[in-house]
């Protein structure tokens, strides 16, 4: 028994190195692959980044300390200038390390206050065309969303009726919630970062800031 375990030891330590030298493949092989994306689509790429949205305050879930910025992607779709990065945050007490979310965000075209919008009503999608009753709408949207934020003047002027009936009659509402931080509008879910995919999420919030009044940019906000 005494023989074996000497055995034993060397054993964990070959399996261990094992272990260590596929993972750093795979990371290898990952920032390759995204490295060559953004050479490809004329982005910019880092594979790590203290701060890549300064003055983005995250949710509260994912603001746990610790937390780091992976596989930074930055680039325009179309006029507007997008951010697309993973967020990995520490395993508690020796547990597994949560799953990393994907943050998408898109630069608003002015500062803005804390808003996040969240769908909680995820059955079904409800379309209004220029007949739909306002108090109908209102409504439609209390009911689908709740929406949490510091500045009720700031929220007033991003959702107006016509955005409203907008984020009710559009699917991607149900899976990608919003938050409007400094000045950037982001989006965030629990996966890795596909750029592809990531894209898709970045259109809906180009397509929702580009529906926003222009007045709601050029609030006080530093003042609220």
């Amino acid at each position: 028994m005494e023989g074996a375990l000497p055995l034993i030891a060397l054993v964990a330590v070959v399996v261990s190195a094992g272990v260590i030298t596929v993972a750093a493949h795979f990371r290898q092989e990952r920032v390759a692959e995204l490295r060559g994306w953004a050479r490809e689509h004329d982005w910019d790429y880092v594979e790590q980044h203290p701060s890549p949205l300064a003055d983005v305050t995250l949710p509260e879930g994912l603001r746990t300390p610790g937390v780091r910025a992976r596989h930074v992607l930055t680039g325009r779709r179309g006029r507007h200038l997008v951010t697309l990065f993973e967020l990995d945050r520490p395993s508690g007490r020796g547990g597994p390390a949560p799953r990393p979310h994907r943050i998408v965000a898109v630069r608003a075209p002015g500062p803005g206050s804390e808003l996040e919008i969240h769908r909680h009503d995820l059955s079904r999608t409800v379309s209004f065309d220029d007949r739909g009753e306002p108090e109908e709408i209102d409504r439609a949207f209390a009911g689908a969303f709740r929406t949490s934020g510091d500045d009720e003047r700031f929220a007033r002027a991003v959702l107006t009726r016509e955005t409203v009936a907008w984020l009710l009659s559009d699917c991607r509402s149900r899976s990608l919630p919003v938050r409007f931080s400094g000045g950037h509008v982001l989006t965030w879910a629990p996966m890795r970062l596909d750029p592809v995919r990531a894209l898709t999420a970045a259109d809906y919030l180009i397509d929702l800031v580009d529906r926003i009044p222009g007045r709601a940019w050029e609030l006080d906000t530093a003042g609220s």
